[in-house]
């Protein structure tokens, strides 16, 4: 039996962008954005091309001009992208039934089994020049022996790269990236980890004060701090995507949300409504999602597993402003959306204490936390600290 997995992460290259090439070869070579061709206007993508004049997503295509006068803006299409998405899912359907789609252009693969009949890296290239070749479709493939791994190492050379990553690389390669290139930590707390001095993948590794670091990455602290030094699950579910079980709650908002904090105070009531609907049915949760809809209309979602199942609102909320902290793109907002799936009856539920939570209540501290950091950070001074029980 192998010591390790060995999974893919496949990310389809400027997505929006490589299914307009893909459909129209003429516009290969040329700087093409996608999204509404107006002054207020936002790019949704741009293709390589045009990110080498310094274009990029979530940019207003009054600047990306600025930057780009050539630059071709086309309105997106969804319907494309959706049938090109099934062309991708399909064809790496083929290579193994191990597929765990991550959104409509990226999923995790398993391939342990077929290393043992050829290498991971020419398997790899079989499938990037699959896709290229025959669909025209640019991939970046990551291999790891977890998700974690897999996901940072596809990231690390774009367009058309392949990047192994191992655990015993991860000092070498992953500790001198800087703490925004993490997968999962977004741009809303990079800020705050820079202020206590994580300004590297690796400060978070090493970093000792995991109570100061919780202030920041609630119940996900530990870890983040697990796959700062290389660890992470290696769990592929082929069914994740079948949303079977779950609650969800989404408004459409006809006068767009335009700032972060008109976004978090609407989600926090749809967590609210969603919360309430768990505990009526005495069900727990272990995976929340945020679902976002632009002003554009490009849809974004995300989810996280949860360490174990709960129906607390404090820990589900501290799921979904992480979720949202990632998926922000300072652009007006058209549709929000939070739900819960993994669903079980709440008399099922066991809760394992680690070391930390022993102390003292999880949720009780972490909203006393969050309330004491708004509260300094109003009068941006530290009026108040939390105390010590004697």
């Amino acid at each position: 039996m192998k010591k390790y997995r060995i999974l893919f992460h496949i990310d389809l290259n400027a997505f929006f962008a490589s299914c307009e090439e893909a459909e129209n070869p003429a516009l290969r070579n040329k700087p093409i954005g996608i999204g509404k061709d107006s002054d207020r206007g936002i790019l949704t993508t741009a293709n390589y091309v045009a990110r080498q004049f310094g274009v990029k997503s979530a940019m207003p295509v009054a600047e990306a001009r600025k930057r780009c006068p050539n630059l071709l803006v086309i309105p997106g299409n969804m319907a494309l992208y959706q049938r090109y998405s099934e062309i991708f899912f399909d064809t790496i359907r083929t290579i193994t039934d191990q597929v765990e789609p991550a959104s409509i252009d990226e999923a995790y693969l398993d391939v342990t089994d077929l290393a043992e009949r050829i290498h991971p890296v020419k398997l790899a290239e079989k499938v990037q020049r699959t896709l290229h070749e025959k669909h025209r479709l640019p991939v970046s493939i990551g291999i790891g022996p977890n998700r974690f791994l897999a996901k940072m190492a596809s990231d690390m050379k774009k367009p058309l790269g392949i990047t192994v990553l191992r655990k015993r690389n991860v000092k070498e390669k992953l500790w001198p990236l800087p703490i925004e290139h993490m997968h999962g930590i977004g741009r809303k707390t990079v800020p705050d980890l820079k202020l206590i001095g994580i300004r590297t993948i690796g400060d978070l590794a090493r970093f000792e004060d995991k109570h100061k670091l919780a202030k920041f990455l609630g119940s996900q602290t530990e870890a983040f701090i697990a796959k700062a030094n290389g660890e992470g699950s290696a769990y592929v579910d082929p069914s994740r995507a079948e949303i079977v079980h779950s609650i969800g709650n989404s408004k459409t908002y006809e006068t767009f949300l335009h700032d972060y904090a008109s976004m978090l105070a609407a989600l926090e009531k749809l967590t609210e409504k969603v919360v309430q609907r768990l505990n009526k049915k005495q069900l727990a949760t272990k995976n929340v999602g945020v679902q976002m809809r632009s002003a554009e209309y490009v849809q974004r979602s995300k989810q996280v597993t949860l360490p174990q199942h709960t129906a607390s609102y404090d820990t589900v909320f501290d799921a979904v402003e992480h979720l949202f902290d990632d998926l922000y793109e300072d652009k007006p907002v058209h549709l929000l959306g939070v739900s819960v799936s993994h669903l079980i009856e709440q008399t099922h539920v066991v809760r394992q204490l680690n070391i930390f939570e022993a102390k003292e209540p999880l949720e009780k501290d972490v909203h006393i936390a969050k309330l004491l950091e708004s509260i300094n950070r109003h009068y941006d001074k530290p009026l108040l600290n939390k105390g010590i029980k004697k």
